[in-house]
This record gives structure tokens, C-alpha cells and sequence, in this order.
């Protein structure tokens, strides 16, 4: 039996593969069985496709799609960057028992799915600002506060800075600090065109 063909779109690998040109019927129960039978990943879009059947190795079951999104951390001692998917909620689920169905599914998902945005604070590719990162944490669980502002305008990157402007919790007092005291011009700039909107007018 041959391997299903796909149109695989640029700059997705292929990291593992069981997807076999094979409908379930009696006889080809062991083209139906294991953890997964096919991984595709995508390092610039943050994206995992994860294609199972359940139950395996049952023919009255059915093809199950995952789509997650991950994040990367780099590793000193092999020099390459760690893979951390979000198992616990992917961000697209997709069932059927047609082969073409989902092959149809697949390869459409190969051609839209957007780029997922790490909203970590970070400083290269896969490397954590761990000091601009506490803050962030602090702000999902507490919340922005005069303190932690003053804080981020004194200690925070300007990544960080970029976040607390684009926060749903934004105040005018914290757009004047950061229009005055923003870490780059791009900072303030940004902070005083804020000001200019409706939401901010005075």
C-alpha cells in the first residue's frame, strides 16, 4: 500500500508519517493502529497537525484531527530549540470517517492556518526575558497597578512596554507615563498616537 499523497504547502515537515492510501475495511485493520498516524509541523507558523484513528484498530472508528499551537525554547546544550505543544487545548478539532473528506480538510488547513503569535516576553528566537516575562504574569493574575507600572517603565523591554499599550485595561495616566518615559521612541510614539483616540481624548 502506498502512503495517502498530499499537497503539503511550504514550510511544513513532515515528522512523522502512517497516513496510508487505505479505507477502513475487513483486512486492513493494521493500517489503523497506533498513537498517531500522521505529524506535521510548521516552525513558522507555531503550528502542529496531529491526525489519529480512534478507536485504534477499529474500523467502525474514525479519523481525528488536532490542530496546536506551540512554543519554542532553545536549548544550550544541543543547540537547538525545544518544541512545547499545547496539548491541553488545541486551537481546531476535526472528525470524519472519509479518507477524502479529510485529506480535503488537511490540505486546506495546510494553506490557511495563520501564524501563532508566542505571547511570551522574549528575547531572540526561543530565549525567555525572564524579568519582562514576571511582569507579564503578575499583570494576567493581578492586573495593571500604579506599582508595576512604574516598574515596567523602569526596568521592562520595550516588548513589554508594546503589551502594557495594547492591554484591554489601559488608562490615559499610563499613556502619559509612557508617552513621556517610554523605553524607545517607538514607545512614545506609540503612546501618544493612543492619546489622540476617542477612547483617550480628555
Amino acid at each position: 500500500m502506498n502512503l495517502q499523497p498530499l499537497r503539503i504547502e511550504a514550510s511544513w515537515q513532515v515528522t512523522y508519517n502512517q497516513f496510508y492510501e487505505v479505507d477502513p475495511i475487513p483486512g486492513h485493520e493494521s493500517y489503523f493502529e497506533g498513537s498517531s498516524l500522521l505529524m506535521l509541523r510548521n516552525n513558522e507558523r507555531l503550528k502542529i497537525i496531529d491526525l489519529q484513528w480512534r478507536p485504534e484498530l477499529d474500523l467502525d472508528g474514525e479519523y481525528q484531527l488536532q490542530v496546536l499551537n506551540f512554543v519554542e525554547n532553545f536549548n544550550p546544550i544541543t543547540n537547538e530549540f525545544d518544541t512545547e505543544p499545547n496539548w491541553q487545548h488545541p486551537v481546531f478539532n476535526f472528525a470524519t470517517k472519509s479518507r477524502l473528506v479529510l485529506v480535503e480538510k488537511l490540505e486546506d488547513l495546510l494553506r490557511t492556518l495563520p501564524v501563532f503569535e508566542d505571547p511570551r516576553m522574549i528575547e531572540r528566537r526561543g530565549v525567555i526575558d525572564e524579568l519582562s516575562e514576571s511582569y507579564r504574569l503578575k499583570i494576567i493574575e493581578n492586573g495593571i497597578s500604579t506599582d508595576i507600572t512604574n516598574d515596567i517603565l523602569e526596568n521592562g523591554s520595550a516588548q513589554l512596554q508594546v503589551y502594557i499599550l495594547n492591554h484591554k485595561d489601559l488608562t490615559r495616566e499610563i499613556l502619559l507615563k509612557f508617552a513621556e518615559n517610554g523605553v524607545t521612541k517607538k514607545v512614545k510614539n506609540q503612546a501618544k498616537q493612543k492619546l489622540t483616540s476617542k477612547r483617550f481624548r480628555v
